[in-house]
């Protein structure tokens, strides 16, 4: 056996793509699973970017490692005219997945990585695997374990010597929160006062249920704001594994060790999801429509399943965007503790055997492993067929639930049935 990287050996599988896994295996035995563990969009891309796909499938020469300049171009218009960052094509850097991108700068950085409570599954293990030192910030339900900028300030000051690296996400994976502009602004002058360098994964950004964008950091803190996002949840183009950056001009110069890092690993994306993502970024009306007629089908999805869950004393983070709520078992557990699990992995193993509904653990997203909070993903439902339903007859009563988002409608009674039993 080989000596291995002690960094690497720490890792596991992503609990996102495990739990996909897993409900798969289920459901090839002939279980009826309710998957609310995965965040994958159920709304068919858009035909244009599809078109665009084919059109341009005979591409098969290497792009420049940085991006085709034509798709870094509509870009940087793009998050001009939806979050108002200014920035150029040269400031846009293209890789396979804002995941990777993600890597590639923590790879880049030095310091601690400041990471809330409450953030998406892969933040932390990113940070692992280089061997990098990091800080999980408490946050509270009351806020919908959004960062505070009282919060942020204690632990900048636990670590004043040091380069500091804030990731933050919005609207947010696992609660569904999304940060205002006051928020920002507030985190911002924070971030000045200790000089420090933010992530901002925006993955979601027009998934924002009371606006047409989720505010972005780097119209507050611009100089040091590095914006991420991708296809894969507001295109619906998870597999087409395309994601972008947009650095800050004070950031420039890192551009060439960018370039160095993505011509020695991924080289650069495939040629025709490029060209096809060209399409997307140059976001036609015919796009702002049919998103915000996906948004408006979640939304729906979010206000019925909070509502019914509340309802059966299950408390749920408001769903302000995305795909997600947290749900909160605590007043439950003196019927919880009957079930004697050691934490919340093992009652969500618990939860899936006996109900069929997939949920993650909290501990995956950096909750107190002896919490019972969970994460709920409330998308799986067929998108084609429910957003061809005439727009103004969309509602989260629960009659159309049942008929349009049937898993939705059976997995929530299932959990619903599940607490009020214990």
């Amino acid at each position: 056996m080989p000596e291995l990287n002690p960094h690497i050996t720490q890792l596991k599988p992503s609990a996102t793509l495990a739990i996909n896994e897993r409900v798969k295996e289920l459901r090839a035995k002939g279980r009826e699973i309710f998957h609310f563990g995965f965040g994958q969009s159920p709304f068919p891309l858009p035909g244009p970017i599809v078109e665009a796909l084919k059109t341009n499938a005979h591409r098969n020469e290497y792009l420049p490692s940085l991006g085709l300049w034509e798709l870094r171009t509509a870009i940087a218009e793009y998050l001009f005219r939806v979050n108002e960052i200014k920035s150029t094509p040269e400031q846009i850097l293209i890789g396979p997945g804002s995941k990777e991108l993600l890597f590639q700068t923590l790879l880049l950085l030095t310091g601690t990585t400041l990471i809330p409570m409450g953030s998406w599954v892969s933040y932390l293990p990113q940070v692992i695997a280089k061997g990098g030192r990091y800080e999980i910030i408490p946050t509270s339900r009351k806020n919908a374990y959004k960062l505070t900028a009282d919060e942020l300030e204690k632990t900048c000051r636990q670590h004043r010597e040091v380069q500091k690296t804030l990731i933050l996400n919005s609207p947010n994976n696992p609660t569904g929160a999304v940060y205002t502009a006051q928020e920002y602004e507030s985190l911002a002058k924070v971030c000045r006062k200790f000089d420090v360098l933010v992530l901002s994964d925006e993955i979601y950004s027009l998934l924002s249920f009371k606006q047409a964008a989720s505010p972005s950091m780097a119209v507050y803190y611009p100089e040091q704001t590095i914006v991420f996002g991708g296809l894969s949840k507001i295109f619906s183009g998870g597999g087409y594994r395309l994601g972008f950056m947009a650095l800050p001009e004070t950031l420039f110069k890192l551009i060439p060790l960018y370039q160095a890092l993505f011509s020695e690993t991924f080289s650069a994306v495939a040629s025709p999801v490029q060209y096809a993502a060209v399409k997307a970024y140059e976001y036609p009306d015919t796009l702002v429509a049919e998103i915000g007629r996906n948004k408006t089908i979640l939304q729906v999805a979010a206000t019925y399943v909070s509502r019914e869950l509340e309802a059966a004393g299950i408390h749920c983070t408001p769903p302000e965007g995305g795909f997600y709520t947290v749900i909160d078992l605590s007043r439950h557990i003196e019927g919880l503790r009957k079930l004697k699990p050691r934490n919340s992995l093992e009652l969500a193993a618990h939860i899936l055997e006996e109900t069929g509904v997939a949920l993650l653990p909290g501990s995956d997203f950096y909750f107190p492993a002896d919490e019972p909070v969970f994460r709920l993903a409330y998308v799986d439902f067929d998108g084609k067929k429910w957003s061809a339903q005439p727009p103004d007859l969309v509602t989260s009563e629960p009659e159309h639930i049942r008929k349009h988002a049937p898993n939705i409608y059976r997995g929530i009674n299932a959990l619903v049935q599940f607490v009020q039993g214990l």
